[in-house]
């Protein structure tokens, strides 16, 4: 930085900070950067950032143009995600670190962004606002190919060497990204038509299970040839999206901080999940979208889900967003239980964090209250308070509670933070063509999802709970799905869509009642292509009624689910007043387990 610009920078934070009042708006340029040079931003962000933390209630302003960024000139956190690879230290551009009551106003600014980096990262924070901007990688962090030419023999793809630098080696096809030379460990093939993922393919595979034994050769700049008898060939005039990059940073990490809004934002692309929040409590997004660029040949944005909670309470809002090329689920609500490893006297049990992108978290505080879970059957045998907790390292640590646990399950058990779990409400947003499902919910307060569209290629909402494998927790015990629109869902295959509506919570062996509680499908439009509407594993009290099923003929059906309805180990189910197309072909009910007299299916012949 040169001489008179340092002290013009001291000036303008002197002059700052003696003002009285001082003024409510700041703008970025008196910390020394302006919209639209290419140096790196980060030096003067920081500069504004302390600004806002010894003036709450300002507002920032970064004047609409284009702010860069790189990991050379961002600062090093150590800091564990939820559902995040491990590689600490994290780079973060914008980190803000107990600040209250501020404003972070983009006015249609975009950050651009360079390699591997985390963009945003708000932590112990309170009452915060960030809007007004766009969020991108000029060169991102996966690429793409247009399919010219598809025969026995092999595929020609073409591909825009600037946006997407490439390079033949020894018949592979790399990917240059910051100087490395990656290999894509997958492809997902989108079709422009339906602005999503080409019907049949998702995680079956648009090139079959043998793609990888192709040989790659150039035919001229931009025309690249892949040899092999693929088992399945892609369309022509398709994009394949080719995945070459790792789940290491979020778009915008949210931790330990309490009533933060995200208002107008565009997140064109990131390098992880989308937006990460984690053990944090009233959280609103409006207006929030994950799309390509208006003009861009881009079929993608983030590298994987859009919105994913993590352990949050009070209460979660989403309004008026949608999501569009995403490589993973749309929105992701969840706890995070862990396995108790061992039992030290009558009050203490030794925990563990199970899954790899789990470790580091914080797993809750004195006074939280637990639920003990049986993992073979995944139900509750009773609560208990935490009295003390005490972590051993990034994945173990102890709780003393505040009785005595004469006996735990012989089966094994988990335990789950009952009072970091949110009531959520998702309305009037747009899940569009991603490559896997819309929305996973499992929180046991009160979930509302209504008036959305729902477009993905998996299922449209799915209802887990798991303490075995990914250890997401979480029964639910209120939900209400009403006045959505359900329209050619479900069109690929993937994990937990065994229907439009999915309710699978992964048990091992079912125990004597239900694991989920108070479910209702209420007033939706179902526009199906294929039979299966709702699946339902192991619920107590579910009522689908009010609904529209009707017949689209765009995509060929292929589910091996044969039934319009099913209910294992159910009880107290209530179908009635739907009205179903003539032409729909799932009319055949499948009950199973559970208490089957209790089942009452009406209007669905």
């Amino acid at each position: 930085m040169t001489s008179y610009r340092f002290a013009f920078v001291i000036l303008s934070i002197l002059l700052f900070q003696t003002a009285a009042p001082h003024p409510s708006e700041v703008s970025i340029v008196g910390f020394g950067i302006r919209p639209g040079e290419t140096r790196d931003a980060g030096p003067a962000v920081r500069q504004a950032i302390a600004y806002l933390a010894a003036h709450p209630g300002t507002t920032l302003v970064f004047p609409r143009g284009d702010y860069h960024f790189g990991p050379d000139e961002a600062t090093a956190h150590e800091l564990y995600l939820s559902n995040t690879d491990v590689v600490n230290p994290r780079r973060v551009a914008i980190y803000l670190e107990g600040l209250e009551h501020a404003r972070i106003s983009g006015q249609g600014a975009r950050l651009l962004f360079r390699d591997r980096i985390l963009p945003i990262v708000i932590r112990r924070s309170h009452d915060i606002e960030i809007s007004g901007f766009e969020i991108d990688w000029p060169r991102p962090l996966m690429s793409q190919a247009e399919v010219v030419a598809a025969d026995a023999n092999g595929i020609t793809l073409r591909i825009d060497p600037r946006e997407y630098p490439y390079t033949i080696d020894d018949g592979r096809l790399l990917f240059v990204v910051e100087g490395r030379r990656l290999a894509p460990w997958d492809f997902m093939e989108f079709d422009p038509a339906l602005k999503g993922v080409a019907p049949r393919t998702g995680d079956d595979g648009c090139l079959g299970r043998d793609w990888k034994g192709y040989r790659a050769s150039e035919l001229s700049p931009g025309m690249v040839r892949l040899d092999h008898r693929f088992s399945r060939l892609p369309k022509v005039g398709h994009v394949l999206v080719a995945r070459h990059g790792v789940r290491d940073h979020a778009g915008t990490f949210i931790e330990d901080s309490s009533d933060v809004t995200l208002l107008d934002l565009e997140y064109r692309h990131t390098s992880g999940l989308g937006v990460l929040a984690q053990y944090s409590s009233n959280l609103t997004y409006r207006n929030v979208h994950f799309r390509p660029a208006p003009g861009s040949t881009r079929r993608f944005s983030g590298h994987d889900d859009g919105f994913h909670f993590s352990n949050c309470k009070g209460r979660i809002v989403v309004e008026r967003c949608s999501f569009f090329g995403l490589m993973d689920d749309c929105i992701n609500v969840h706890g995070t239980s862990v396995k108790v490893i061992a039992q030290r006297g009558p009050r203490t049990l030794v925990c563990r964090f199970m899954h790899e992108q789990s470790v580091g978290l914080e797993f809750g505080d004195p006074g939280d209250e637990l639920s003990i879970i049986d993992r073979p059957s995944m139900l509750s045998v009773g609560t208990a308070r935490i009295a003390a907790i005490r972590r051993t390292d990034v994945a173990n640590f102890e709780v003393e509670v505040d009785r005595d646990l004469t006996s735990l399950p012989e089966g094994g058990a988990a335990l789950e933070n009952l009072t970091w779990t949110p009531d959520v409400t998702i309305r009037d947003s747009l899940f569009g063509g991603v490559r896997a499902r819309g929305l996973l919910v499992t929180t046991p307060r009160t979930t509302v999802v209504e008036e959305n569209t729902f477009q993905s290629s998996g299922a449209a909402i799915t209802i887990s709970g798991d303490a075995n494998g990914w250890y997401e927790s979480g029964a639910v015990n209120d939900v209400t799905i009403r006045r959505n629109r359900f329209e050619g869902c479900n069109t690929s295959n993937y994990q937990f869509s065994q229907a439009v509506i999915s309710i699978s919570p992964e048990i091992p062996h079912p125990g004597a009642r239900p694991f989920h509680h108070h479910i209702r499908v209420l007033d939706n439009t179902f526009t199906v292509t294929d039979v299966p509407v709702l699946w339902a594993f192991s619920v107590g009290g579910l009522e689908m009624s009010g609904n529209r099923i009707e017949v689209s003929s765009r995509y060929d059906p292929f589910h091996p689910n044969a039934h319009g309805l099913t209910f294992l180990a159910s009880e107290d189910v209530h179908v009635h007043d739907n009205v179903l197309s003539p032409s729909f072909a799932g009319r055949t009910v499948r009950v199973e387990g559970g208490r089957p007299e209790t089942v009452d299916v009406r209007s669905w012949q």
